[in-house]
């Protein structure tokens, strides 16, 4: 599961914009940075990476004493600039564990491989029935840290309590609002299956989930979807899926990207 836990700054990672939009009009809490105009430089706001320290110590994790930043690329109408400042080889928060409890009363730990600061992208709306979208871009240049498990879950109830887990400790580090009807914290579900014994099977990734039943549902999709290809001797394909609430699938929305596919290189800035 990855994580993208939205930071409670007053401003923006890289900017001065206000960073509360939760009740703004579109497109009201930007500056310059967000709309990626030429000639604009980052500055980095310091509260980001004091929130972010505060993040890894209740993740148990390492903190690294030099982090570094990368651009990563890709083209979407919510991302102007044409690539999201990240971090990959060095980010600030290095491998940590969680404890999940489970509704048998038993423990167990999930370990965190790291998690990175990086800035959120806009946020597009399709109006039905129209031939055209609309870019809100208040969202754009919002501090995350996204949080990256080890594939330690093996059942839909595992991956709910991480979820609700990771919900409490970065809530009572007060490192987020928590918001999760406002995307505050959104959760991505990487699913493979396998018999036991063999390696994990090729992986399907689930975005933006914001309810833990829906980790949990979507979980519990996918593996069943996945197990049903597999035994009528067809191949899961590695891709982005969507989740449809109302029929309480997955569907699927795009290949999945590789690492090399965004050509990541340092940030010049």
């Amino acid at each position: 599961i990855e994580c993208h836990v939205q930071l409670k700054t007053k401003t923006k990672l890289f900017s001065g914009a206000d960073n509360d939009a939760r009740d703004a009009e579109p497109n009201t809490t930007v500056s310059p940075i967000c709309f990626g105009l030429p000639g604009t430089l980052p500055v980095l706001n310091g509260d980001v990476v004091r929130l972010a320290v505060r993040a890894g110590l209740a993740l148990n994790a390492r903190i690294n004493l030099v982090s570094r930043f990368e651009r990563k690329h890709y083209f979407y109408p919510d991302l102007p600039k044409g690539y999201q400042i990240t971090q990959l080889a060095e980010p600030t928060i290095g491998p940590g564990s969680v404890t999940i409890r489970l509704e048998d009363g038993s423990e167990k730990q999930v370990r965190i491989h790291h998690a990175h600061i990086e800035e959120d992208a806009g946020k597009l709306t399709h109006p039905t029935g129209a031939d055209y979208s609309l870019v809100d871009l208040n969202r754009a240049g919002t501090p995350l840290i996204e949080i990256v498990s080890e594939p330690d879950m093996h059942s839909a109830e595992e991956a709910k309590a991480y979820a609700q887990e990771l919900y409490l400790l970065m809530t009572y580090a007060d490192v987020t609002f928590g918001d999760l009807y406002h995307g505050n914290m959104r959760f991505d579900v990487n699913v493979s299956v396998a018999k036991e014994g063999e390696p994990l099977g090729t992986r399907s990734e689930t975005k933006n989930l914001n309810s833990f039943k829906a980790v949990e549902r979507a979980v519990e999709f996918e593996v069943a979807r996945q197990t049903k290809l597999l035994e009528k001797g067809e191949k899961v394909v590695q891709e982005t899926r969507g989740w449809n609430e109302d029929r309480q699938q997955t569907f699927s929305q795009r290949s999945k990207e590789d690492a090399h596919d965004y050509r990541y290189f340092p940030d010049a800035d």
